[in-house]
């Protein structure tokens, strides 16, 4: 009869083992390439300067740049769709499923908010340089705030907290 036992709670400690192994799967599907990283700082860059950029160039490039930021959402969806079919893994879109993950996404929306909104002040007032000096200091930080976004949805997959 004990015998019994310790072999249904050795099955069971099995069963959990390769739950747990299941959720570290899965959350490798979370992280993305260091190729990835590098294009999005430097795409953050760009358009955290996006004020900078169309006061240098001025409204004739206007439309040329509208036309490259389209180009980049497009690519940016079809990125995501073809990383997720070729990976067959399809993780919950929306932010609130992870709940360790929400105030890093929290903080990076109000870091981008003001961020913009100050170097956006200081070109309307003619202070470019110092906007270009500010510029660095929000594309760091939003990065930074996506990159702990991104850790924090990885634990919370690993330890099973994620809600559909």
């Amino acid at each position: 009869m004990e015998n019994e036992s310790n072999a249904s709670g050795r099955d069971q400690l099995g069963q959990l083992d390769q739950v747990a192994d299941a959720r570290r799967r899965i959350a490798t599907h979370v992280g993305f390439s260091t190729a990835y990283w590098v294009v999005y700082g430097v795409l953050l860059v760009v358009l955290a300067g996006l004020p900078i950029w169309m006061d240098l160039l001025g409204a004739d490039y206007s439309a040329y740049l509208s036309w490259g930021f389209a180009v980049i959402a497009i690519g940016s969806a079809f990125f995501t769709a073809a990383r997720r079919r070729r990976s067959g893994v399809y993780l919950p879109k929306r932010i609130g499923s992870y709940p360790g993950a929400r105030p890093f996404w929290l903080a990076a929306l109000g870091i981008t908010a003001v961020g913009f909104g100050a170097i956006a002040v200081l070109v309307r007032y003619q202070q470019q340089g110092i906007a270009l000096l500010v510029l660095p200091v929000v594309a760091v930080a939003v990065f930074t705030a996506q990159v702990k976004t991104r850790a924090a949805m990885r634990r919370d997959l690993e330890e099973g907290r994620v809600r559909p």
